[in-house]
C-alpha cells in the first residue's frame, strides 16, 4: 500500500460554545478561543471546525424554522478573527468552505486556501431529536469531506437537557449516529476520522454543595468520576469506541452571565461538564483540551487541537497498475479456445483439482446443467450382480449382508425372510417360523383380493396364513343404541297438542325427524293424522312394554319401548 500512497500529517482545530441566545457576542474579541496561546498557534491548522448551540434564542417560534441571519454574522466574526491573527505576511488565508444550520445548533467549517486542491466531495446533513424528530431545537449538524484519500466527519450536536435525562441524551446520540445521511445513504461511522463537539448535556451526578465543594477544591478526578457522560461511555450506551482528552478545566455549566461565578438562582443548577469535544479514528491525535474566558454567556468555549494522518494515493500510479492488470487479463481471454459458444470469464485459467473430476464452475456456468439438462449417474449395478433382498429396509441399522450379491443368490435371499408384517384392514399378523418358504413366492396370497373381506383372505385354504397360526386382534365392543328420551311436561290443552321435545320419529325414507315442534293437528303437508300426544309421549315403563299400538297399519311402539315409527306417508315439513 505503501508503495502506491504518500502520508501526510495535518491540524484540525475543534471548538464549540453555547451562545446562550446572547447576539451581543459577536463584536466581543473571540481570539482567546479561536486563537489560543497567547495569540499565536503553535502550529496553524489546516481545517478549523466551530461549532455553535442556541446562536438563537429558542422561543416557539424559532424551533420550528430556522434564521440564518444570526449564523452569517457569526461566520463573518470567526473568519475576520482567524485571518487577522498572521504570523507572517506569506501566510496562507482561511476560506469558508461549508456551513450548516439547524435552528439553534451550527457548524461552520475554515480551510486554509493552499488546502482547498486536497479536499473535495464536501456535503452537509441534519438530524432533528426534539419532540421526537418534528422539532429542530435538539439536533446535529454535520459536514463530510474528503481530504485526499481520508475521509473526515465532523459534527455538532445539541442534546436533550435536564439533570435525569441521560437515557433520553443516549438516545439522541443513537439517533444522530444511525439516522444522519449523507450522499450514497453514508453515515457518521462511515469515515475515518470524526470529531463530535457541542453541547451534551451530560451532568455530574452529586448534590449542588458537593459538586461546588469539590471544585472549590479543585479535585476535577472526583468530579468526573461522578459525570454522567464518563460513565455513559464506560457501560456502552452512549458513543462507543469514542476517546476524550483528559479534562483539565472547571465545569463549563452554569455561570451567572458576565461573571465565574456560579449560578445563584432559585434553580441553583448543579455545575457540570455540558460541553465535550470527541474524537473516533486511529489516526487522529488529540493535542490539547482546554477552555477559553469568555463570559457573556452561561457555557464557557471549549476548544481542542488534533493532528490528523491523512493517506495520499497516487492517482497515476493507481491508474497504471489498473491498466496493466486489465491488459494482462485480456491476453487471458483472449488465448483461450474458441470453440465453446460463451466464454466464461471467471473460469478462464482454471482447470479441474484432480483428474476425472468435473471442471471449473462460476456463477454464469454450472458444470451439472451443462447443456440446459441436469446432470444424471452413470453408476450401474457391478455385473452379474443384484441388489441383495436380505439386507433391511433401514440403511442405517446394522447387518453383515452385502449390498450386491450374485444373480443365483437373490431367491435364496427372498427364501430366508422369515418375517412378514403387512398392516392390512387394521389386522396384526404373525408368520410362524415353521411356515414353508414356498408360499412367500406368491405375494397376492398374503393380501385380499378386491372385493373380499380381510377375514374371507385370511381364512381361504391357499393362504398362508391360515390356521393356527393366525391371531386376530378381537373386534371393538358394538356401541349401545341409548334409551329415548322424553320429558314429562304438562300437554297443552286444546286441539293444538305437539309432540314432547326429544322423542324421534323414523319417517318412510328411513330418516330420523324430530318431533319437538310437530303440531298434532291435521295439515295440508301430511297425509294422514298424528296420533293423540298422551300416546306419543308415553315413556317405556313394564306396564306398556311390549304392547304395539298401530296407526295406519303401522306400528307406533315396538316391543322395547324404544323407538317410534310413523306411518308411510309421514314428511318433514319445508320451509315456506
Amino acid at each position: 500500500m505503501h508503495e502506491f500512497s504518500t502520508s501526510e500529517t495535518i491540524c484540525i482545530w475543534a471548538g464549540t460554545f453555547n451562545l446562550n441566545g446572547k447576539g451581543s457576542g459577536v463584536r466581543e474579541d473571540l481570539s482567546a478561543w479561536l486563537c489560543p496561546s497567547a495569540g499565536v498557534w503553535r502550529r496553524e491548522p489546516d481545517i478549523v471546525a466551530v461549532g455553535f448551540q442556541e446562536i438563537v434564542e429558542l422561543s416557539p417560534q424559532q424551533v420550528m424554522s430556522t434564521d440564518p441571519v444570526r449564523r452569517q454574522e457569526w461566520e463573518e466574526a470567526v473568519r475576520l478573527t482567524i485571518n487577522s491573527k498572521k504570523k507572517c505576511a506569506s501566510r496562507e488565508e482561511y476560506v469558508l468552505l461549508r456551513s450548516g444550520q439547524l435552528v439553534g445548533a451550527a457548524l461552520v467549517v475554515f480551510v486554509k486556501s493552499c488546502a482547498l486542491k486536497n479536499i473535495k466531495n464536501v456535503e452537509g446533513s441534519v438530524k432533528k431529536t426534539g419532540m421526537s424528530g418534528m422539532a429542530g431545537n435538539k439536533g446535529a449538524v454535520a459536514i463530510r469531506m474528503d481530504y485526499a484519500s481520508t475521509r473526515i466527519c465532523l459534527v455538532t450536536a445539541h442534546l436533550a437537557a435536564g439533570f435525569a435525562n441521560y437515557e433520553e441524551r443516549n438516545r439522541d446520540y443513537r439517533t444522530i449516529s444511525h439516522g444522519l445521511r449523507f450522499q450514497r445513504n453514508r453515515s457518521i461511522d462511515d469515515h475515518d476520522a470524526i470529531i463530535w463537539l457541542g453541547d451534551m448535556n451530560y451532568r455530574i451526578g452529586l448534590s449542588d454543595d458537593k459538586a461546588r465543594r469539590l471544585i472549590k477544591m479543585n479535585d476535577l478526578e472526583s468530579l468526573y468520576a461522578n459525570d454522567q457522560l464518563n460513565l455513559q461511555m464506560i457501560a456502552g450506551h452512549a458513543f462507543p469506541y469514542y476517546s476524550e482528552a483528559r479534562i483539565t478545566f472547571l465545569p463549563t455549566y452554569k455561570y451567572n452571565n458576565g461573571t465565574d461565578e456560579y449560578d445563584t438562582s432559585e434553580k441553583a443548577r448543579i455545575p457540570a461538564w455540558c460541553d465535550r469535544i470527541l474524537r473516533k479514528g486511529s489516526n487522529l491525535k488529540q493535542i490539547d483540551y482546554a477552555t477559553a474566558p469568555l463570559r457573556f454567556s452561561d457555557h464557557r468555549p471549549v476548544y481542542a487541537t488534533f493532528e490528523c494522518l491523512t493517506s495520499n494515493i497516487d492517482e497515476h500510479r493507481k491508474e497504471e497498475l489498473s491498466r496493466a492488470l486489465y491488459e494482462k487479463r485480456k491476453q487471458n481471454i483472449a488465448g483461450s479456445s474458441a470453440a465453446t459458444e460463451q466464454i466464461d470469464e471467471d473460469t478462464v485459467g482454471y482447470s479441474s483439482v484432480a483428474a476425472g473430476l468435473p471442471p471449473a464452475s462460476s456463477g454464469r456456468r454450472k458444470w451439472w446443467l451443462d447443456n440446459g439438462l441436469p446432470v444424471r449417474s452413470q453408476a450401474g449395478p457391478p455385473t452379474d450382480m443384484v441388489l441383495n433382498l436380505a439386507r433391511p429396509s433401514n440403511p442405517f441399522a446394522r447387518t453383515n449382508e452385502p449390498d450386491w450379491v450374485i444373480a443365483g443368490r437373490s431367491s435364496e435371499a427372498r427364501k430366508s425372510t422369515s418375517r412378514v408384517s403387512p398392516a392390512r384392514h387394521g389386522t396384526q399378523m404373525t408368520v410362524s417360523p415353521n411356515a414353508r418358504p414356498d408360499s412367500f413366492s406368491n405375494a397376492s396370497s398374503l393380501f385380499p383380493r378386491q372385493g373380499d373381506s380381510p377375514h374371507q383372505a385370511l381364512s381361504s385354504p391357499s393362504s398362508p396364513l391360515s390356521g393356527s397360526d393366525v391371531r386376530r386382534k378381537p373386534a371393538p365392543p358394538v356401541p349401545r343404541k341409548p334409551a329415548l328420551l322424553s320429558t314429562s311436561r304438562a300437554e297443552p290443552k286444546g286441539p293444538r297438542s305437539r309432540v314432547s321435545a326429544g322423542t324421534q320419529m323414523r319417517a318412510s325414507n328411513g330418516r330420523r325427524v324430530e318431533g319437538s315442534s310437530i303440531d298434532s293437528r291435521p295439515n295440508p303437508v301430511f297425509s294422514s293424522q298424528l296420533p293423540p300426544p298422551s300416546t306419543l309421549d308415553a315413556p317405556a315403563t313394564p306396564s306398556n312394554r311390549g304392547k304395539t299400538d298401530t296407526v295406519g297399519g303401522r306400528t307406533i311402539l315396538d316391543e322395547a319401548g324404544e323407538g317410534l315409527e310413523a306411518i308411510p306417508s309421514l314428511q318433514p315439513v319445508r320451509p315456506r
